[in-house]
């Protein structure tokens, strides 16, 4: 006898997300600087890229009823463009990609170490003006057409055509993460227990602070006052640069994967506990002072991985080991449920700088790209 199944039904992720698979892990996600290519970083070294214009998107398949008003999204009709990988593995997966020029991406070369570009279409690179010694740490400053790179204890600043060497200095550390003030100004160089602040105009050491953990993650808020730090062994690191001091938020239940501030909701939120933690700014807890902490979103029975804060609005992505994905209102009890879970951990988040796309990356090597409509936030 035959059994009848009825139809899965379609989910909200279903009609406004792509996904494609990727065959590995994926350990960090990167839109080019005109947010027409999304970079995935794999755990084989492999890189896979994938446009992120859609033929389909979302806002071309809402159709408004006309008798309710009531706005739908009919499902995708035609496949998705396939992804476009690396011929190799090419890339460290240990040293996070960044932006490079307006459609490129710049990466440590697995082989080598050295610097390497990929553009838009997934071609990849040498930079022959780049030094050859191995690249510890990426970041990009688009304003000036740079690029911050470290070799372990040297950081410069190179070129974004060719890689030479605009200027550098050599720190009395190693480096291991760099973290861009919003104007471009400043550089953080985080390593070894220390955190250099550096400036970026003429590159001279401004201080150099003692840090305890194993930083994951750093950021600059948008006041340029603190750098805030996700750090493996379960706690946040919170550097005051102004009095050139820092400390931990210690006992967290798992390692902090990702901490970020939001201009938008004027807040720093990290993970790794059960519900998204958080503190306005500039109330923050340092020292003696408890901070304000805020709520966001709700608690529940599985920790908090990764969160991802929105580049335009008072939002966050975030992220659990079931592979659920919520959004959530920075500092309210909100949420709206992005993807259920599918029981492969989400390892990697990021927002286009329109904040119109999210990437999830996923531990079972499935990357997604969602598209928000424009009248979903209204």
């Amino acid at each position: 006898m035959t059994q009848y199944k009825p139809p899965q039904a379609m989910t909200l992720f279903n009609l406004i997300a792509r996904t494609w698979e990727v065959k590995t892990e994926v350990r960090a996600l990167q839109f080019n600087a005109k947010g027409t290519s999304l970079a995935a970083q794999l755990a084989d070294g492999q890189m896979a890229f994938v446009s992120v214009h859609d033929a389909e998107s979302p806002d071309s398949r809402v159709r408004v009823e006309a008798d309710t008003g009531r706005p739908s999204i009919r499902p995708r009709s035609k496949p998705l463009p396939p992804t476009v990988f690396s011929e190799e593995p090419v890339a460290r997966a240990d040293v996070p990609l960044c932006r490079l020029g307006d459609q490129g991406f710049a990466f440590s070369h697995a082989g080598t170490g050295v610097l390497w570009r990929a553009t838009a279409r997934g071609q990849t690179l040498a930079m022959n003006a780049a030094r050859q010694d191995a690249v510890t740490a990426l970041a990009a400053l688009s304003r000036s057409g740079q690029v911050a790179v470290a070799h372990e204890t040297r950081l410069a600043l190179v070129a974004e055509s060719g890689g030479a060497e605009v200027a550098g200095i050599t720190l009395g550390h190693s480096v291991a993460r760099i973290a861009v003030s919003g104007d471009e100004s400043l550089l953080a160089c985080w390593g070894a227990g220390q955190v250099s602040i550096v400036h970026a105009e003429d590159m001279t050491s401004q201080a150099q602070i003692a840090c305890d953990g194993k930083v994951q993650c750093l950021e600059w808020s948008p006041c340029r006052r603190w750098l805030v730090a996700g750090c493996e062994d379960k706690a946040v690191l919170l550097v005051d640069v102004a009095a050139r001091t820092s400390d931990r938020i210690v006992d967290f239940p798992a390692p902090v994967l990702s901490a970020q501030f939001s201009g938008e909701a004027k807040a720093v939120i990290a993970s790794g506990a059960f519900r998204v933690v958080g503190w306005s700014l500039p109330d923050l807890p340092f020292g003696d002072h408890a901070g304000a902490p805020i709520e966001t979103g709700k608690p529940g029975l599985t920790i908090v991985d990764g969160v991802a804060v929105h580049p335009k609005r008072d939002l966050c992505a975030v992220s659990y080991g079931t592979g659920l994905v919520m959004l959530c209102r920075i500092g309210h009890t909100d949420e709206m449920l992005v993807r259920e879970g599918t029981g492969a951990a989400v390892t990697a988040l990021a927002w286009s700088g329109d904040g119109a796309h999210l990437a999830i990356g996923g531990e079972d090597g499935s990357l997604s790209i969602a598209t928000f409509p424009k009248n979903m936030f209204k």
